[in-house]
Protein backbone atom coordinates (compact mmCIF):
# COMPACT_ATOMS: atom_id res chain seq x y z
CA UNK A 1 0.00 0.00 0.00
CA UNK A 2 1.36 3.41 -1.16
CA UNK A 3 1.81 6.53 1.47
CA UNK A 4 -0.41 8.54 -0.46
CA UNK A 5 -3.58 5.78 -0.61
CA UNK A 6 -4.28 5.21 3.19
CA UNK A 7 -6.52 2.52 4.68
CA UNK A 8 -10.73 3.67 5.65
CA UNK A 9 -12.10 3.09 8.47
CA UNK A 10 -16.61 2.80 8.15
CA UNK A 11 -18.69 2.28 11.12
CA UNK A 12 -21.98 0.09 9.47
CA UNK A 13 -24.19 0.76 12.05
CA UNK A 14 -27.54 -1.10 12.60
CA UNK A 15 -30.80 -0.27 11.25
CA UNK A 16 -34.36 -0.71 13.17
CA UNK A 17 -37.63 -0.86 11.18
CA UNK A 18 -40.27 1.97 12.82
CA UNK A 19 -42.55 0.62 10.66
CA UNK A 20 -42.70 -1.47 8.10
CA UNK A 21 -46.04 -2.41 5.56
CA UNK A 22 -46.13 -4.93 2.93
CA UNK A 23 -48.35 -3.32 0.18
CA UNK A 24 -48.34 -6.22 -2.38
CA UNK A 25 -46.35 -9.24 -4.23
CA UNK A 26 -44.79 -8.44 -7.30
CA UNK A 27 -44.59 -10.06 -10.60
CA UNK A 28 -40.84 -11.25 -9.97
CA UNK A 29 -41.55 -13.01 -6.94
CA UNK A 30 -40.63 -10.07 -4.27
CA UNK A 31 -43.08 -8.03 -2.76
CA UNK A 32 -43.40 -4.15 -2.30
CA UNK A 33 -42.82 -2.54 0.91
CA UNK A 34 -43.69 0.62 2.86
CA UNK A 35 -41.01 1.62 5.50
CA UNK A 36 -39.52 3.85 7.14
CA UNK A 37 -35.86 2.58 8.87
CA UNK A 38 -33.39 4.67 11.04
CA UNK A 39 -29.41 3.99 12.06
CA UNK A 40 -28.61 3.16 15.72
CA UNK A 41 -25.06 2.99 17.13
CA UNK A 42 -24.89 -0.35 17.29
CA UNK A 43 -22.54 -0.56 14.92
CA UNK A 44 -20.07 -3.52 12.62
CA UNK A 45 -16.91 -1.93 11.87
CA UNK A 46 -15.77 -2.06 7.92
CA UNK A 47 -11.93 -1.97 7.41
CA UNK A 48 -10.36 -1.17 3.84
CA UNK A 49 -6.91 -0.88 2.56
CA UNK A 50 -5.58 -1.60 -1.63
CA UNK A 51 -4.47 -5.26 -1.81
CA UNK A 52 -3.31 -7.20 -4.82
CA UNK A 53 -6.76 -9.16 -4.71
CA UNK A 54 -9.74 -9.27 -3.26
CA UNK A 55 -9.58 -10.51 0.13
CA UNK A 56 -12.68 -10.70 2.85
CA UNK A 57 -11.64 -11.48 6.68
CA UNK A 58 -14.85 -11.48 9.57
CA UNK A 59 -13.70 -11.09 12.70
CA UNK A 60 -15.89 -10.85 15.99
CA UNK A 61 -19.72 -12.02 17.12
CA UNK A 62 -21.00 -14.59 14.72
CA UNK A 63 -17.97 -13.98 11.95
CA UNK A 64 -17.74 -18.06 11.62
CA UNK A 65 -21.45 -18.53 10.71
CA UNK A 66 -20.72 -16.48 7.26
CA UNK A 67 -21.16 -18.19 4.14
CA UNK A 68 -17.72 -17.39 2.47
CA UNK A 69 -18.68 -16.04 -0.73
CA UNK A 70 -22.33 -15.55 -0.01
CA UNK A 71 -21.10 -13.32 2.53
CA UNK A 72 -22.40 -9.60 1.37
CA UNK A 73 -19.08 -7.75 1.63
CA UNK A 74 -17.45 -10.11 -1.27
CA UNK A 75 -20.49 -9.72 -2.90
CA UNK A 76 -20.63 -5.46 -3.37
CA UNK A 77 -16.97 -5.43 -3.73
CA UNK A 78 -17.51 -7.80 -7.14
CA UNK A 79 -20.40 -5.74 -8.01
CA UNK A 80 -19.05 -2.51 -7.93
CA UNK A 81 -15.64 -3.76 -9.36
CA UNK A 82 -17.49 -5.01 -12.11
CA UNK A 83 -19.83 -2.00 -12.64
CA UNK A 84 -16.03 -0.16 -12.82
CA UNK A 85 -14.55 -2.31 -14.98
CA UNK A 86 -11.81 -3.17 -12.83
CA UNK A 87 -10.34 -5.53 -10.58
CA UNK A 88 -11.42 -6.06 -6.72
CA UNK A 89 -8.15 -5.37 -5.63
CA UNK A 90 -8.86 -4.79 -1.72
CA UNK A 91 -8.60 -6.45 1.44
CA UNK A 92 -12.07 -5.89 3.53
CA UNK A 93 -11.72 -6.33 7.31
CA UNK A 94 -15.66 -6.07 9.20
CA UNK A 95 -15.53 -6.32 12.74
CA UNK A 96 -18.88 -7.79 13.33
CA UNK A 97 -21.18 -6.59 16.29
CA UNK A 98 -24.31 -6.38 14.85
CA UNK A 99 -26.13 -9.47 15.66
CA UNK A 100 -26.94 -11.86 12.25
CA UNK A 101 -30.13 -13.10 10.75
CA UNK A 102 -31.73 -10.65 13.24
CA UNK A 103 -33.86 -8.43 11.76
CA UNK A 104 -30.94 -5.47 11.99
CA UNK A 105 -29.81 -5.51 8.01
CA UNK A 106 -26.19 -5.95 9.72
CA UNK A 107 -25.08 -7.80 6.28
CA UNK A 108 -26.69 -4.96 4.23
CA UNK A 109 -24.76 -2.13 5.96
CA UNK A 110 -21.49 -4.19 5.72
CA UNK A 111 -22.27 -4.18 2.20
CA UNK A 112 -22.80 -0.74 2.06
CA UNK A 113 -19.87 0.40 3.36
CA UNK A 114 -17.62 -1.31 1.21
CA UNK A 115 -19.65 0.39 -1.54
CA UNK A 116 -19.48 3.22 -0.17
CA UNK A 117 -15.63 3.36 1.14
CA UNK A 118 -14.70 1.97 -2.18
CA UNK A 119 -15.78 4.48 -4.17
CA UNK A 120 -13.82 6.61 -2.39
CA UNK A 121 -10.88 4.47 -2.12
CA UNK A 122 -10.81 4.07 -5.91
CA UNK A 123 -11.75 7.98 -6.96
CA UNK A 124 -14.69 7.38 -8.80
CA UNK A 125 -16.86 10.09 -7.78
CA UNK A 126 -20.11 8.69 -8.91
CA UNK A 127 -23.62 10.60 -8.06
CA UNK A 128 -25.51 8.38 -5.32
CA UNK A 129 -28.23 7.36 -7.81
CA UNK A 130 -25.06 5.27 -9.49
CA UNK A 131 -23.91 4.13 -6.60
CA UNK A 132 -27.49 2.89 -5.67
CA UNK A 133 -27.90 1.31 -8.88
CA UNK A 134 -25.34 -1.10 -7.73
CA UNK A 135 -26.52 -1.06 -4.17
CA UNK A 136 -29.84 -2.41 -5.19
CA UNK A 137 -28.28 -5.22 -6.94
CA UNK A 138 -26.45 -6.20 -3.90
CA UNK A 139 -29.65 -6.51 -1.74
CA UNK A 140 -32.99 -4.73 -0.50
CA UNK A 141 -32.02 -2.78 2.45
CA UNK A 142 -28.49 -2.00 1.23
CA UNK A 143 -29.53 1.31 -1.08
CA UNK A 144 -31.31 2.68 2.73
CA UNK A 145 -27.54 2.70 4.20
CA UNK A 146 -26.42 4.45 1.85
CA UNK A 147 -28.45 7.27 2.88
CA UNK A 148 -27.88 6.48 6.48
CA UNK A 149 -29.75 8.66 8.67
CA UNK A 150 -33.98 8.18 8.65
CA UNK A 151 -35.55 7.42 5.19
CA UNK A 152 -38.67 6.00 3.79
CA UNK A 153 -38.07 3.09 1.67
CA UNK A 154 -40.30 1.80 -0.85
CA UNK A 155 -40.58 -0.76 -3.55
CA UNK A 156 -38.51 -3.78 -2.29
CA UNK A 157 -36.68 -0.76 -0.45
CA UNK A 158 -34.52 0.60 -3.43
CA UNK A 159 -36.82 3.86 -3.47
CA UNK A 160 -35.07 5.73 -0.86
CA UNK A 161 -36.90 9.19 0.58
CA UNK A 162 -34.41 10.50 3.01
CA UNK A 163 -35.51 12.21 6.32
CA UNK A 164 -34.54 14.84 8.61
CA UNK A 165 -32.77 13.35 11.33
CA UNK A 166 -35.21 11.92 14.16
CA UNK A 167 -34.89 13.81 17.67
CA UNK A 168 -32.68 11.81 19.40
CA UNK A 169 -34.27 8.33 20.67
CA UNK A 170 -33.15 6.30 23.47
CA UNK A 171 -33.93 2.26 22.85
CA UNK A 172 -33.56 -0.90 24.03
CA UNK A 173 -33.33 -3.80 21.52
CA UNK A 174 -33.97 -7.50 22.74
CA UNK A 175 -32.70 -10.44 21.60
CA UNK A 176 -34.05 -13.86 21.82
CA UNK A 177 -32.32 -16.83 22.47
CA UNK A 178 -33.51 -18.59 19.72
CA UNK A 179 -31.39 -20.18 16.84
CA UNK A 180 -30.99 -18.62 13.50
CA UNK A 181 -33.61 -20.38 11.56
CA UNK A 182 -32.86 -21.43 7.76
CA UNK A 183 -34.56 -19.32 5.07
CA UNK A 184 -35.92 -17.29 7.95
CA UNK A 185 -37.03 -13.99 6.15
CA UNK A 186 -38.27 -16.05 2.77
CA UNK A 187 -40.43 -18.46 5.03
CA UNK A 188 -42.00 -15.17 6.73
CA UNK A 189 -42.88 -13.37 3.78
CA UNK A 190 -44.49 -17.00 2.66
CA UNK A 191 -46.36 -17.17 5.56
CA UNK A 192 -48.22 -13.63 4.76
CA UNK A 193 -51.77 -13.45 4.44
CA UNK A 194 -53.74 -11.05 2.20
CA UNK A 195 -55.39 -9.27 5.68
CA UNK A 196 -51.14 -8.49 6.25
CA UNK A 197 -50.85 -6.19 3.54
CA UNK A 198 -51.33 -2.38 4.04
CA UNK A 199 -51.20 0.91 2.06
CA UNK A 200 -48.31 2.71 3.38
CA UNK A 201 -50.44 4.88 5.97
CA UNK A 202 -48.69 4.57 9.13
CA UNK A 203 -45.15 4.64 6.78
CA UNK A 204 -46.98 7.90 5.33
CA UNK A 205 -47.54 9.25 8.88
CA UNK A 206 -44.64 8.68 10.49
CA UNK A 207 -42.53 10.35 7.72
CA UNK A 208 -44.45 12.98 8.10
CA UNK A 209 -43.95 13.45 11.61
CA UNK A 210 -40.41 12.95 10.98
CA UNK A 211 -40.34 15.92 8.54
CA UNK A 212 -41.78 18.13 11.16
CA UNK A 213 -39.42 17.88 13.72
CA UNK A 214 -42.08 15.22 15.70
CA UNK A 215 -41.62 12.37 17.76
CA UNK A 216 -42.92 9.18 15.84
CA UNK A 217 -46.26 8.34 17.51
CA UNK A 218 -45.89 4.63 18.99
CA UNK A 219 -49.72 3.91 17.94
CA UNK A 220 -47.71 3.70 14.50
CA UNK A 221 -45.09 1.58 15.53
CA UNK A 222 -45.86 -1.60 13.78
CA UNK A 223 -44.96 -4.49 11.86
CA UNK A 224 -46.65 -6.96 9.36
CA UNK A 225 -44.67 -9.97 10.06
CA UNK A 226 -45.58 -9.27 13.79
CA UNK A 227 -48.90 -11.08 12.51
CA UNK A 228 -47.23 -13.59 10.94
CA UNK A 229 -44.85 -14.60 14.06
CA UNK A 230 -47.86 -14.61 16.38
CA UNK A 231 -49.58 -17.25 14.03
CA UNK A 232 -46.45 -19.48 13.03
CA UNK A 233 -43.61 -18.92 15.73
CA UNK A 234 -44.87 -20.02 19.14
CA UNK A 235 -41.41 -20.07 20.91
CA UNK A 236 -40.60 -16.53 19.83
CA UNK A 237 -44.03 -15.15 21.15
CA UNK A 238 -43.07 -16.99 24.71
CA UNK A 239 -40.30 -15.08 24.92
CA UNK A 240 -41.87 -11.84 23.85
CA UNK A 241 -44.46 -12.40 26.42
CA UNK A 242 -41.93 -12.89 29.10
CA UNK A 243 -40.19 -9.63 28.18
CA UNK A 244 -43.88 -7.64 27.94
CA UNK A 245 -44.29 -8.97 31.82
CA UNK A 246 -41.24 -7.83 33.10
CA UNK A 247 -41.84 -4.43 31.18
CA UNK A 248 -45.31 -4.08 32.88
CA UNK A 249 -47.14 -3.62 29.66
CA UNK A 250 -44.51 -1.36 27.42
CA UNK A 251 -45.05 -2.14 24.12
CA UNK A 252 -42.55 -3.91 22.18
CA UNK A 253 -41.86 -3.34 18.46
CA UNK A 254 -40.44 -6.11 15.98
CA UNK A 255 -37.43 -4.72 13.45
CA UNK A 256 -37.57 -6.00 10.13
CA UNK A 257 -38.98 -9.72 9.90
CA UNK A 258 -37.44 -10.76 13.49
CA UNK A 259 -36.29 -11.93 15.69
CA UNK A 260 -34.68 -8.85 17.37
CA UNK A 261 -37.19 -6.25 19.43
CA UNK A 262 -37.43 -3.32 20.48
CA UNK A 263 -38.56 -0.68 22.92
CA UNK A 264 -38.33 3.17 23.43
CA UNK A 265 -37.36 4.11 26.55
CA UNK A 266 -37.52 8.14 28.15
CA UNK A 267 -34.24 9.78 28.92
CA UNK A 268 -35.28 9.55 32.53
CA UNK A 269 -35.53 5.95 32.65
CA UNK A 270 -33.82 3.53 35.10
CA UNK A 271 -32.08 2.02 31.35
CA UNK A 272 -29.85 -0.49 34.11
CA UNK A 273 -32.97 -1.75 36.12
CA UNK A 274 -34.87 -2.61 32.95
CA UNK A 275 -32.08 -3.71 31.14
CA UNK A 276 -31.67 -6.48 34.62
CA UNK A 277 -35.00 -6.99 34.47
CA UNK A 278 -34.93 -8.08 30.64
CA UNK A 279 -31.45 -10.06 31.14
CA UNK A 280 -33.56 -12.27 34.32
CA UNK A 281 -36.26 -12.45 31.72
CA UNK A 282 -33.76 -14.38 29.07
CA UNK A 283 -33.33 -11.79 26.68
CA UNK A 284 -29.85 -10.32 25.26
CA UNK A 285 -30.40 -6.49 25.67
CA UNK A 286 -28.30 -3.72 23.55
CA UNK A 287 -28.78 -0.20 25.09
CA UNK A 288 -28.96 1.79 22.21
CA UNK A 289 -29.97 5.16 20.24
CA UNK A 290 -30.33 6.52 16.88
CA UNK A 291 -27.13 7.90 14.53
CA UNK A 292 -27.80 11.05 12.75
CA UNK A 293 -26.66 10.67 9.07
CA UNK A 294 -23.76 12.79 9.77
CA UNK A 295 -23.08 10.09 12.51
CA UNK A 296 -23.74 7.04 10.00
CA UNK A 297 -21.71 7.95 7.07
CA UNK A 298 -18.55 8.66 9.15
CA UNK A 299 -15.17 7.85 6.98
CA UNK A 300 -11.97 7.98 8.97
CA UNK A 301 -8.72 7.34 7.52
CA UNK A 302 -6.26 5.26 9.03
CA UNK A 303 -2.22 5.23 9.35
Amino acid sequence: MSGSTPALSLLAPAKLNLVLEVTGRRDDGFHDLDTVMTTIDLADRVRLRPAPALDVRLSGRGAEEIAGEGELSAAAAQALAEAAGREPNVAIEVEKRVPAAAGLGGGSSDAEAVLRGLARLWELDWPIERLGEVAASVGSDVPFFLHGGTARCRGRGEIVEPLRDLRPLRLLLLLPPVPQAPAKTARRFGALHPHDLSEGERSARIAHRVRRDAPPPTRDLWNAFEAVIERTESELLAHYGAYAAALGGVPLHLTGTGPAVFLLIHERAKGAELRRDLEQAGAEVFPTRTLTRAEALAITEDA
